[in-house]
């Protein structure tokens, strides 16, 4: 059984060794390229939002090397994605019928544990909730990893690159809870003697789409870019995260929510309800600018976008907001971000 789900940035390792603790070979096709996206392009409705066309091209991709099985993040709420996996099957369907597709749904853990799952990979229900519990720990892995690098590349980010690899390595050869604890001293181990703190810096925080945000390829690498210019990049979303949100145990949740709420009462889908919320936690701790991400023709981001100006009047706080398609050239958008972070740090440090 080979079985492939879209990549999603660093988080693409927990969720293998996931695949891998349930007896399955993960089979995830090359990195994500121009090729990537120019084939799930090819394929796609006309106006469909750009996380769909990169996911699409990852399959087809992932058939291309093998792959038997195809796992998809289902839902079913005011968004596109809530139709994707259908989309998504139906036209693989006509590309290559020899392979499985299933909907994964976020929204019924007692299914996920114990039916769909077993029934998938022809395992007991206790084995899906052992490896999920690792999986959780493993995505609780790489958010700390995730934060120590982005201070890293803030302070030093040439170093920060070098040791990328070598942090990475350590968290591809975890296999187990213990591991994992023994990681994280390892990585504070290669981080904490190349973080200078004596140096101020502007710290922005990122929200939108949360596709767009976890994925590099599908946002330029803006993470990278940010910490070229000297940038310590703050967000709350991550794979961890999202698990703990779907299996409720999320405190943050509760007070993202209750924070959008003054700019945006009712969820119009998506992520927009946590785009807001989380602009306005980030705008109440004083920090020095947000970016805002997502996909060009994508509706409930777009009404996040609107929240969005009104909290950057009362707050009086910078925002960019940045849509994001297959034609968005990444010259541009270094442009936009250098200039941004500039007039951040003009308000930051004037006179």
């Amino acid at each position: 059984m080979k079985v492939a789900f879209p990549y999603l940035g660093y988080d693409t390792i927990a969720l293998k060794k996931f695949v891998e603790l349930l007896g399955a070979e993960s089979c995830l096709g090359p990195p994500l390229t121009a090729r990537t996206l120019s084939l799930g392009t090819k394929y796609s409705p006309e106006l469909i939002c750009l996380p769909f066309k990169i996911t699409l091209g990852n399959f087809i991709e992932a058939l291309e090397a093998g792959a038997d099985t195809l796992l998809m993040a289902a839902g079913a709420r005011k968004c596109r994605f809530g139709y994707y996996h259908y989309l998504q099957e139906n036209i693989l369907k006509k590309i290559d019928n020899r392979h499985c597709f299933y909907a994964i749904s976020q929204y019924t853990p007692y299914e996920f544990f114990f039916k769909k799952m077993p029934q998938i990979f022809g395992v007991t229900p206790q084995k899906v909730i052992y490896a999920t519990w690792l999986l959780l720990h493993y995505s609780a892995l790489i958010d700390y990893f995730r934060k120590l690098i982005r201070l890293t590349r803030a302070y030093n980010f040439y170093d920060a690159q070098k040791k990328e690899l070598e942090a990475l390595r350590i968290i591809e050869n975890v296999s187990s809870f213990k591991e994992v604890q023994k990681a994280k001293k390892e990585l504070r181990k290669i981080f904490s003697p190349i973080i200078n703190t004596s140096n101020e810096i502007i710290r922005i925080g990122l929200v939108g789409e949360i596709y767009l945000m976890l994925e590099p390829f599908a946002n330029y690498e803006i993470e990278k870019e940010l910490g070229k210019l000297g940038v310590l990049v703050v967000s709350k979303r991550s794979l961890y995260r999202h698990l703990k949100h779907l299996l409720k145990l999320d405190l943050f949740d509760l007070r993202t929510i209750s924070n959008a709420y003054k700019y945006l009462k009712d969820s119009p889908g998506g992520e927009a309800i946590k785009t807001v919320g989380e602009a306005h936690i980030f705008a109440k701790k004083n920090i020095d600018g947000i970016i805002h991400i997502y996909p060009f023709t994508c509706m409930p981001e777009n009404i996040a976008y609107e929240a969005l100006q009104k909290l950057a009047r009362d707050y009086e706080i910078p925002i960019l907001s940045i849509s994001i398609d297959e034609h968005t050239s990444k010259t541009g958008l270094l442009t936009r971000l250098e200039a941004f972070v500039e007039v951040v740090k003009r308000k930051k440090f004037k006179g």
